[in-house]
């Protein structure tokens, strides 16, 4: 059962695409992706698409946090702080101090720079501010992506307040230029700057929140539109999203290195546009994402996105040869077989994510609405941040 007030399909899209990173991390540093290359050129390769996945959240996140907004039931900047910071940030100490501890008890050898560097009291204190520019490998390195939301959570309301009041092509071209001027920014000063932390790729996915967020004001329409179209159009277009989404960042970093990576994210999060209002508006594929065993990835997919890498890191120390000192993804530097940590990782990560989620991400969001006030959700009053009627 998805929470209160959420919508259960869009938890499912994201439990998937969480899958997709846990896939796409564990087969790029066990050395399958390297050992099976015509993977690339099959449909396969949707199951290893780990940046698209991230580009989905930022999109997804802009829909789901704007949805209050829209519907005229938004609480004011300072509420909408409070339930985020809790939502986001006691999961994300947990999962820090997962890693530390994991790190301190089974590392054993080198892996592409991950859990390599020196523990000091800077990294820590970085970590824990959060929004800083920093090195994340230290730990649990999927952070990244939360760093960049929380720096746009505390600019959330004021991106939804333009949203809901201009016109939606406005909004995409104010959301467009800022990613122009994050990617400029970003490929003139690539070597100077963290390549996932850095404040110009802050603005370049804020692109993505402006976009979830029209998205979210003008759903219906969008939904209306898709449901008059023909099942012949709409097949067309799912596979040419399939087609952007699979392979559209790999074209990008192909052909046109950092620049063409960043500006393919525009044409990922259109195709993942698609598959959001897809799964709002038609029955036959909401029917399938409330199927319980995704209606369960879904649930627990935050604290999945979270455990995952550490869970991987650690079972590749373990079962390493320490002889091999850099990166180890070569089948005879392992004492099992790489598809057995593949598998152990996935299932760990489940295990280790339902706990979480029952232990620390529902606490937290019990914490948030405490904190809150615990309110219920009131009519609007004069200045505070809504949706034009």
């Amino acid at each position: 059962m998805a929470e209160q007030g959420r919508l259960g399909e869009l938890d499912s899209l994201r439990g998937i695409v969480s899958m997709t990173v846990v896939l796409y991390h564990s087969a790029s540093l066990l050395g399958i992706m390297a050992a099976l290359p015509w993977l690339y050129h099959t449909p396969l390769q949707l199951l290893l698409a780990g940046h698209q996945a991230v580009i989905f959240f930022f999109l997804l996140s802009g829909f789901v946090l704007s949805l209050p907004f829209a519907e005229g039931k938004s609480r004011g900047y300072g509420n909408f702080m409070l339930r985020r910071l809790s939502r986001l940030y006691v999961p994300y100490i947990v999962s820090l101090a997962l890693g530390l501890a994991l790190r301190l008890l089974c590392y054993r050898v080198p892996i592409n720079d991950l859990w390599s560097r020196p523990i000091g009291w800077i990294p820590i204190v970085q970590h824990v501010v959060m929004i800083d520019q920093f090195h994340q490998q230290y730990f649990n390195p999927v952070v990244w992506s939360l760093v960049m939301e929380m720096r746009i959570a505390l600019l959330f309301p004021f991106i939804v307040w333009l949203v809901m009041r201009a016109n939606w092509a406005w909004s995409f071209l104010i959301g467009f230029v800022l990613s122009i001027g994050g990617i400029l920014l970003h490929v003139r000063y690539q070597d100077s700057i963290d390549f996932f932390t850095n404040y110009y790729d802050t603005a370049h996915y804020v692109f993505m929140f402006v976009t979830g967020a029209i998205m979210a004001k003008h759903r219906h329409r969008l939904a209306e539109a898709f449901n008059r179209l023909r099942i012949v159009t709409r097949l067309v277009l799912g596979m040419l999203a399939f087609l952007v989404y699979t392979w559209g960042n790999n074209l990008g970093w192909d052909h046109g290195g950092l620049l063409g990576n960043l500006v393919s994210d525009w044409f990922t999060m259109l195709a993942s546009g698609f598959c959001i209002i897809a799964a709002l508006a038609s029955i036959r594929f909401k029917t399938v994402l409330t199927w319980r065993p995704i209606a369960f990835v879904g649930r627990v997919s935050y604290s999945l996105y979270l455990v995952h890498l550490v869970v991987l890191l650690a079972l590749m120390n373990l079962f390493t040869n320490p002889s091999s000192l850099l990166y180890p993804d070569d089948y005879e530097h392992y004492y099992i077989s790489p598809y057995w940590l593949l598998l152990g990782t996935v299932g760990l990560s489940l295990a280790l994510a339902a706990l979480s989620y029952r232990y620390v991400e529902l606490p937290s969001i019990r914490l948030g609405r405490y904190l809150a006030g615990g309110r219920t959700i009131r009519p609007n009053y004069p200045g505070e941040l809504t949706a034009k009627r």
